[in-house]
């Protein structure tokens, strides 16, 4: 295909995704890709050795092509292995005093989180995250601090079809490891900043100007997300609305707003064209998007964009032709050789798919084209837009298990306010830091926000405007690609075979999407692994019953957020919460705290605010005795009482908490079941 073939990145690019892959999966070999690389040089020098003439050598360009993709695979491979972040053995990051560097720093009501770069002799460069208990709103960005080192690597919770949260810090932040300790702890030893510290602190500052103003609470932080990039203030709520309406891109920073900005720039300077000063007027916008890069630090949303369009600028100031897809490839490239586990941010997955499926769909406007201007760019805006909602549905459904319908409704209702709430926003910091106020340009902000607000809840008053509940696997997302594939190319080529290859490749999703569904249960119990409550979870086609033994008032906004993919596998679209004294009687199941007869089983929590019973209530059909965080007494004493078959410790037990057995005793795997170390209990019916 004649697009494809203009983009030689790409068949670099290709390979050295995968050899990225097989990182992942064969972390403990990192003498193959060496070997690898090595045996392909030879061969390409062979190759090239044996292929003197031009007419040989293009005989053999095919065979040529062999030993170059491996070779980038190769590549890949070492890239990944070299940026993964090192593991420590158990003496070096416990029981002793480790010493780091402040580079994020996030507070919360009664804690704070902050992400530290270890700078100890003797251990590899790492980053940390480390939580408090209490919050020291003296310490920032820079700030050398010292505690006593007792790391533990970041592990999945072990919930069914949960979000990866390690995976998650691992592949954004280069975070393999964690501690939690009171802030008292923590001490300060020096200051020693860097340029991005510094510029975290500048953002700070600014970000306390924004909200010491008479500005409205919510275009505070709606500012704050835009120009600086921290939407960590934003609620909830404000979050379900842009993400309901399809445009929770919004909130982040990402190519959307960098394109902004160049547009912005781009504009302010065009009296330099008559002066025949193109190439300063280029350079000029290439510098500021790369500053406010730096400034917001370094997102990776931010770098991608900001790489794209230093690519293509820097082939116009140089005479070089520039094809989009080809930049878009050495983008990709580029980024990928100094951090490669951006590959697996959904950001990186959905920002290059979202321009590489427009870029590829480019010539789907001009069929369309009119004479009037405005005609044209709500048609290019409404295809635009429908492209890239259908290029990301299936990533969309895969990692959040909705599907906005009215994504483009929004954007063409949205993204016209943007850069003009920018430009203003700009505005206002700049004239706030100055100690200056305008009456006339709050009211502006304050307007505009409105007015995305008001647009957003109108698109999300439309039935059937989000759907919910959807669940896609990742085979399910590669058979998809593969449709999209084969459309583009019947597109380009105009071939049948083409378009009848992707009806069968939706025809077989399709099977593959019932045969899921045909192997999901519908009915079963969980009992949840959880920080701060031990969820015991029973579900029947379709209702799910969540009993909290330890949480008076749980959050179901919460639990539906951290659990959305087991709910949208198991097409659960009803949650009733059971609490405190409440309880539950259906004709299979009872829930009566502190106990529940759930499937078959007889069960019986203990812990805070629930009676541990004597030995003359003993229950000879206990089945499952669930020890939450608040049970304070050993573990023998409910098996003497009680003898039941399993026990389940809650995941919310803290280190700080007595002992459950006496020093040097174990309890049979068989008998006892950690939600800690082994992850959700889950239980088939009786």
């Amino acid at each position: 295909m004649a697009a494809l073939a203009q983009a030689p990145a790409l068949r670099i690019l290709a390979p050295f995704v995968v050899g990225i892959m097989i990182q992942r999966r064969w972390e403990h070999s990192p003498w193959i890709p060496v070997v690898l690389l090595a045996i392909c040089t030879v061969a390409y020098l062979l190759l090239n050795h044996a292929s003197q003439s031009a007419t040989s050598r293009l005989k053999s360009r095919p065979v040529f092509i062999i030993p170059l993709a491996i070779a980038a695979m190769s590549l890949g491979w070492i890239a990944a292995i070299i940026h993964s972040p090192a593991r420590f053995q158990s003496s070096q990051s416990s029981s002793k005093t480790l010493t780091g560097r402040v580079m994020e720093l996030q507070y919360t009501d009664f804690s704070m989180r902050m992400t530290v770069d270890l700078i100890d002799s003797e251990l590899p460069p790492s980053r940390v995250l480390i939580t408090t208990r209490g919050c020291d709103y003296t310490m920032q960005a820079g700030n050398l601090v010292s505690w006593q080192g007792q790391l533990t690597e970041l592990g999945s919770m072990g919930n069914p079809d949960e979000m990866d949260y390690a995976t998650y810090l691992l592949d954004n932040k280069g975070i393999r490891y964690t501690q939690h300790l009171p802030v008292d702890q923590v001490i300060k030893v020096g200051y020693s900043p860097t340029l991005l510290t510094r510029l975290a602190n500048i953002r700070r500052s600014l970000s306390n100007e924004v909200f010491n103003s008479r500005l409205a609470p919510a275009t505070q932080q709606f500012i704050v997300a835009l120009i600086l990039g921290d939407s960590s203030l934003i609620d909830k709520s404000t979050r379900q609305d842009f993400s309901s309406a399809g445009v929770a891109h919004v909130l982040a920073l990402s190519g959307l707003h960098v394109g902004f900005i160049v547009l912005i720039i781009w504009w302010l300077l065009f009296p330099l064209d008559y002066l025949r000063l193109k190439k300063l007027r280029l350079i000029i916008t290439l510098a500021v998007i790369a500053l406010f890069a730096i400034f917001t630090g370094l997102s990776p949303s931010v770098v991608r964009a900001t790489v794209m369009i230093a690519m293509v600028f820097t082939s116009v100031i140089l005479y070089r032709r520039s094809v989009s897809l080809n930049a878009l490839s050495l983008a990709a490239l580029l980024i990928l050789v100094f951090s490669p586990s951006s590959l697996y941010s959904v950001g990186f997955q959905l920002s290059f798919i979202t321009v590489a499926a427009i870029l590829l769909f480019a010539r789907l406007p001009e069929c369309l084209e009119s004479r009037f201007k405005l005609v044209n760019y709500f048609t290019t805006t409404v295809i635009t837009s429908l492209v890239a909602m259908l290029s990301t549905i299936a990533l969309s459904a895969h990692y959040f298990h909705t599907i906005s319908v009215m994504s483009v409704l929004s954007n063409l209702l949205i993204l016209p306010a943007l850069p003009i709430f920018m430009v203003l926003g700009a505005l206002f910091m700049l004239i706030t830091a100055a100690g200056l106020q305008f009456q006339v340009l709050d009211w502006a902000l304050d307007s505009i926000y409105r007015y995305i607000i008001m647009a957003i809840r109108l698109v999300n008053a439309i039935p059937l405007s989000h759907l919910g509940g959807f669940y896609v696997s990742t085979i399910g997302v590669a058979i998809y690609f593969v449709i999209m594939a084969f459309i583009i190319l019947w597109l380009y080529r105009r071939k049948f075979l083409f378009l009848l290859s992707a009806v069968i490749a939706f025809a077989f999703l399709l099977v593959h999407s019932m045969w899921v569904d045909a192997h999901t249960s519908r009915r079963g119990l969980v009992i949840f692994n959880s920080f701060s409550s031990t969820p015991v979870f029973y579900y029947d086609n379709g209702n799910g019953y969540v009993w909290t033994p330890d949480d008076d008032s749980p959050d179901s906004v919460a639990f539906t957020r951290y659990h959305s993919g087991f709910l949208a596998r198991h097409g659960i679209d009803s949650l009733k919460f059971i609490a405190g004294d409440d309880s539950l009687r259906l004709d299979q199941a009872m829930i009566r705290p502190p106990y529940a007869h759930l499937m078959g089983y007889r069960i019986m929590a203990v812990g805070s605010g629930i009676p541990v019973l004597n030995s003359r209530d003993f229950l000879p059909s206990l089945d499952l005795i669930l020890v939450t965080a608040g049970y304070r007494g050993p573990v023998d004493q409910l098996r003497q009482n009680h003898r039941p078959c399993r026990l389940v410790l809650s995941g919310a037990l803290h280190p700080s908490s007595p002992p459950l057995l006496p020093a040097g005793h174990r309890l049979d795997a068989t008998t006892c079941h950690d939600l800690k170390t082994h992850g959700a209990l889950t239980l088939a019916p009786r």
